[in-house]
């Protein structure tokens, strides 16, 4: 008997002494309320705010260049989306705290000896870097500290601000947090075509990695509000800001890439000179390149369907000729914006914004190895030949298609 209830009790006891062994309980946990949840980060020219001053003033001093300026934005605890624990909304739901010096990482830490709650990155929304640093230094060393502190969200967007980044971490309207407010807008991708595919940390480094010049999207600040506004040229072999694309020339790189999801283009009737916009439904690009000796080359095959979202003219809509004549007008337009866009991009910046090498390293691989340490310039005296094709299919809300 005793054998027997030998040989059933052993696994039993072996489990449960396993599973003591493995629950140890939340040894390292943190509680929330301890924490300081940094939601957005923005970097600035150095200078010292007045409360650093006057810190240093009486001792708070340390070995360091006032280079740049960071501002992190903090989840103040008890508080969502500007409402305070009461239902108020007098209360803004964050704080913006600011630490100047010359490493973003000593920065950080040195703010663990201002706050009870230090900076905790992983649930980071976005990164906004201001013109004027990213002009005198490198993404790569602005980035460094971001991409290798291990409670930094990879997935969180890069942005560059014209002008002072602290203040896209800033807004008059207290019912939402900034950061969240840059996120939203940026995913508004369905909505509008000069809004660019979202640059997180995890695509930005390979393109650093490699060299290659890139867009960033780029945000304007007024009066507490902010508005998404063309993109900033990041040029490959220096890895700084170089120059800016305006919302129609975004636009133009989305056509040519084929990456819009959706938005409009307003163009104006050839015969009576008033207003006809076009609603992409969907867009298609096709890109192929061409290797002749020294010689590059780009065909490029564009293909949207959309609808008549507005129409001034007063003609019939359900006249085939006015459609012919809708499609043409919509045609012209886009061809004359990739006209502009390419000529920035080739003549005045000589930097490869659109992605077209990553064809050529896809196709022609070997080709490529010899000239990717070239390509910008390469890229600036390349032919680029496209074809637009845009068809009418629908009216509107009437949902009645073309037959």
């Amino acid at each position: 008997m005793n054998r027997k209830w030998y040989r059933v009790k052993t696994p039993l006891i072996w489990g449960v002494i396993a599973m003591l062994i493995l629950l140890t309980g939340c040894w390292s946990r943190r509680e929330i309320e301890d924490l300081g949840m940094t939601i957005g980060a923005a970097v600035d020219i150095g200078e010292e705010t007045k409360v650093e001053q006057e810190l240093e003033q009486k001792g708070g001093d340390y070995s360091k260049k006032n280079v740049l300026t960071l501002t992190y934005q903090v989840v103040e605890p008890g508080q969502s989306s500007g409402t305070g624990k009461g239902g108020t909304k007098n209360k803004k739901g964050y704080r913006n705290i600011t630490v100047t010096g010359d490493s973003l990482y000593e920065s950080t830490r040195e703010l663990s000896l201002i706050r009870a709650r230090p900076i905790f990155g992983r649930h980071y929304k976005v990164i906004v870097i201001s013109d004027q640093i990213a002009r005198t230094i490198s993404l790569h060393r602005l980035l460094d500290f971001f991409m290798r502190e291990q409670e930094f969200r990879p997935s969180c967007l890069v942005l560059i601000s014209k002008g002072e980044a602290s203040k896209t971490l800033e807004q008059k309207d207290k019912t939402e947090f900034p950061s969240m407010r840059l996120l939203g807008i940026t995913d508004n991708q369905y909505r509008s075509s000069r809004l660019l595919p979202q640059m997180t940390l995890t695509k930005v480094l390979p393109e650093i990695n490699a060299k290659s010049s890139f867009l960033l999207q780029n945000v304007i600040t007024a009066e507490g509000d902010v508005k998404v506004a063309g993109a900033a040229v990041i040029y490959g072999k220096t890895g700084k800001l170089i120059g800016f694309l305006d919302e129609e020339d975004i636009e133009s790189t989305n056509w040519i890439k084929g990456t819009a999801e959706g938005g409009v283009v307003k163009a104006y009737d050839s015969r009576t000179g008033k207003v006809i916009v076009y609603e992409i439904t969907s867009l298609k690009s096709k890109i192929r390149p061409h290797v002749n000796g020294s010689r590059i080359s780009f065909d490029v095959q564009i293909e949207s369907d959309g609808r008549i979202g507005e129409e001034w003219t007063s003609g019939n809509d359900f006249d085939n000729r006015i459609i012919r004549q809708v499609e043409a007008d919509t045609v012209k337009m886009v061809k004359q914006r990739i006209d502009e866009m390419l000529h920035k991009v080739q003549k005045e910046y000589r930097a490869d914004v659109i992605g077209l090498g990553e064809q050529v390293r896809i196709h022609y691989p070997r080709t490529w190895e010899k000239i990717k340490g070239e390509w910008d310039d390469i890229f600036a005296d390349a032919s680029i030949r496209y074809n637009v094709n845009v068809t009418v299919k629908e009216f509107g809300t009437t949902s009645i298609k073309i037959q």
